[in-house]
């Protein structure tokens, strides 16, 4: 389930473990760590929801065991607070991004967000015994450029996207979308599936006929969430030729934050009818 990365480093000197709850902080931080931390991911296996996660004691075991901790909280993982009380560097995604209540909670996927940790966690890092705070400086400054080039692709497909209609079963990229311009306008019956309450009636048979009538120009999906209800909306919308986009919520192996990032977008732009970038 976990998945780590290690850098080469000189003898002299041990590289600084840092242990997120997801695959994607694991990611900015060996981005901008490079050689000097060792990585490791409670949850790098795609498909899992970390809302329903049950831990396992040696998870709280590596986190507790790290110099760094990085938890996205905002109701997310929440499971994984109580392991990183204790680490010296504890980094909680919400309260640096300024999460709210009833707030997006997949925090991963918001590029303002993940600039606010990428600076949190390299002066964080800079101040580690032994760490060049120029070589940390030089790294962050090449992951904000990319970071940007998302931004700028974002600013883009807003301008060509600008408020069009699309649905989704679950928020996991709803972040994304909006900044690409894009209206998710079944809000409710997406927050529903995601708490895991019942959608009500009316919000289904809002969906129902956004779908029935192609009143949206896609169907956005979670691989990770799974329903009968969930499969329901999926044959509507391919009965009537609507395209379905699936955005997992765990990054996936090999890739790069930005990487995965881009692939979203391109799948996207693709289901708009735009391959551009």
């Amino acid at each position: 389930m976990g998945g780590s990365a290690a850098a080469q480093v000189g003898p002299s000197r041990t590289p600084v473990s840092v242990v997120c709850a997801e695959a994607a902080w694991c990611d900015v931080a060996a981005q901008i760590g490079g050689a000097d931390v060792q990585t490791h991911a409670l949850l790098a296996t795609p498909g899992i929801d970390p809302h329903d996660l049950t831990p396992s004691p040696s998870m709280a075991r590596a986190m507790a065991g790290a110099t760094i901790a990085v938890v996205n909280g905002a109701t997310y993982d929440d499971w994984a607070l109580p392991f990183a009380a204790s680490v010296p560097g504890k980094i909680v995604v919400a309260g640096i991004a300024g999460w709210q209540p009833g707030d997006n909670p997949h925090l991963f996927l918001d590029p303002e967000a993940v600039g606010k940790v990428a600076h949190v966690f390299a002066d964080m890092l800079a101040h580690q015994p032994g760490i060049s705070a120029s070589d940390v400086e030089a790294r962050l400054g090449a992951f904000l450029k990319e970071l940007d080039g998302v931004k700028a692709r974002l600013a883009a497909m807003k301008a060509r996207h600008e408020s069009v209609p699309v649905a989704a079963v679950e928020p996991v990229g709803e972040t994304l979308l909006r900044d690409a311009g894009l209206d998710v306008v079944d809000e409710s019956f997406a927050l529903a599936i995601m708490n895991h309450a019942e959608p009500s009636p009316r919000d289904v048979a809002q969906v129902d006929t956004l779908i029935d009538g192609r009143k949206v120009r896609m169907l956005i999906t979670n691989p990770a969430i799974h329903s009968p209800q969930i499969d329901r909306l999926v044959d509507r919308a391919q009965a009537v030729g609507l395209p379905v986009v699936a955005i997992g919520e765990t990054l996936p192996p090999g890739q790069s934050w930005q990487g995965w990032v881009h692939g979203i977008l391109q799948t996207v732009d693709q289901a708009m009818g735009d391959g551009g970038r």
